[in-house]
């Protein structure tokens, strides 16, 4: 029998019962047509140390602001934070409360003010590097969410009611200049801007505004659909190129017109179409901690991605080929990126736990050579053989890798599982990544497999360790049954 190519598999995608296709911190990259396989694997970036957050009470990141690629304002346990360019936090003042964390910046010149609201409801505002707590009329609610479009600040507060500043003046609310979102009985959990849309989310409704300049109140609404937000921390904006086209558009764990979850939606116009597998769907829904669910973008090489994590997972949707992948670290299940912002040039990541932001780099180099360890399963991944690790990485050409006698399957076919050592360097430690392809069989007949090849790809930039594959294949035969 002819050596035969074996599918990568381009995403996560374990079904019930049996084992499938999985990446972990890998993600596919459409590499074209003219190649063998139309789609590579490559290792995902991975971060070194960027600033240490300070103050009594910091702890975990709770919102990231970029205000001017000088200065990046973090909310770090219930203390707000100031860092620089070179990675220096200065303790600004507290914040406590234990909610996530809103933040948006108004074009007020030449200080810009930012505002943050507590999903918990504690408002406060920076200026020229000093914190307030705005003092408004009692009529005022309790906000909930705050966002920013044509220099006001737009605040949703539970009841449905969302109100807007005077231009360019956070401290200024007229009680009467407010818009109740009521195309469905289910109040207000986040407000946040798309282009130039508003748009106020409820647990059953999204409603959409536009600033028309009325008299009365500038922003009058355009439409309202009946898909709501399950999550608000995990509504979050995505501008990427799908299908050739540049979209921005907004991603979110969205629910059904009765409060249902419905899965990971993507506004398409002012429609929405789900994206998330079955597989993440289940890991929502069973997520014992629903306060915990969060979600940023950030972009790796080019791709833009919507990370959305638990309390014990963290899949990642690259927009560019539609796909999802799952993130891991060393000693816990989910990744331990919780938030991410683009400061300065480069992104910046934020700790599960600690009050720590790291930077992320293609470029960083382990302390030691990777190796490719192989698993093989007859029955769908429920109990494994083991084969010798081999050595990989360095510079320059592409290697191949081989095992030798790798047995026979039954009508099931052989699952293969490939961990690549010291893929991914997370501050230091080296974390791996995992490819489990889906089953290689001859349906109903048995095969044999004496040799498995896999083609690694070195990368240049990151001198002791393999980036990913390009092909995998194999040598064996069709026995008759």
């Amino acid at each position: 029998m002819a050596v035969q190519q074996i599918s990568l598999g381009v995403r996560s995608n374990p079904s019930r019962g049996d084992t499938q296709t999985t990446l972990v911190n890998f993600y596919a990259e459409d590499i074209g047509e003219d190649n063998e396989q139309k789609w590579a694997l490559y290792a995902c970036d991975g971060f070194s140390s960027f600033s240490t957050l300070t103050g009594s009470g910091s702890g975990v990141v709770r919102g990231m602001l970029n205000l001017d690629d000088t200065t990046l304002y973090a909310v770090t346990g219930q203390r707000i934070n100031r860092i620089d360019t070179s990675g220096t936090a200065t303790d600004m003042g507290a914040l406590a409360t234990s909610g996530y964390a809103y933040m948006a910046r108004n074009r007020k010149t030449p200080n810009a003010q930012i505002a943050i609201v507590t999903s918990d409801g504690l408002m406060r505002l920076i200026e020229n590097n000093t914190v307030t707590t705005p003092s408004y009329d009692s009529d005022v609610p309790t906000f909930n969410s705050v966002c920013a479009l044509d220099g006001y600040f737009i605040l949703t507060a539970s009841s449905g009611e969302w109100f807007i500043t005077s231009i360019d003046d956070g401290a200024a609310i007229d009680p009467i200049e407010f818009a109740q979102a009521n195309s469905s009985p289910d109040g207000a959990i986040r407000g946040i801007t798309r282009g130039r849309d508003v748009i106020i989310a409820g647990p059953r409704s999204l409603e959409f505004y536009q600033n028309t300049g009325a008299t009365d109140f500038p922003f009058e609404r355009v439409t309202s659909t009946n898909i709501g937000v399950a999550h608000a921390p995990t509504m979050v904006n995505m501008a990427a190129v799908m299908n050739g086209t540049s979209q921005d558009t907004i991603i979110f764990a969205g629910n059904n017109a009765d409060g249902s979850f419905a899965g990971v939606m993507m506004l398409d116009g002012y429609g929405a179409r789900k994206i998330s597998t079955p597989a993440l769907d289940r890991a929502i829904r069973d997520e014992p901690t629903k306060s915990s669910l969060r979600a940023f973008t950030r972009i790796d090489n080019g791709h833009v991605m919507y990370c959305i994590t638990g309390t014990s997972f963290t899949k990642e949707y690259n927009a560019n080929t539609g796909h999802w992948h799952d993130r891991k670290s060393t000693g816990i299940t989910p990744w331990t990126i919780v938030d991410a912002c683009h400061f300065n040039g480069t992104t910046i990541l934020a700790d599960y736990a600690a009050a720590t932001l790291y930077q992320q780099s293609s470029s960083i180099t382990p302390g030691s050579a990777s190796t490719v360890t192989l698993r093989h399963s007859n029955d769908n991944g429920r109990s494994w053989k083991s084969r010798d690790a081999k050595a990989v990485g360095g510079t320059g050409t592409n290697k191949i890798i081989r095992w030798h006698c790798l047995g026979q399957s039954k009508e099931d076919g052989k699952v293969f599982e490939m961990t690549f050592s010291n893929a991914v360097i997370e501050n230091g430690t080296g974390t791996d990544a995992i490819v489990r392809t889906p089953p290689v069989h001859a349906f109903p007949k048995r095969m044999e497999f004496n040799e498995l090849y896999l083609n690694v790809t070195a990368a240049t930039s990151q001198t002791s360790r393999s980036k990913g594959y390009v092909n995998l294949a194999f040598d064996g035969r069709v026995l008759e049954a």
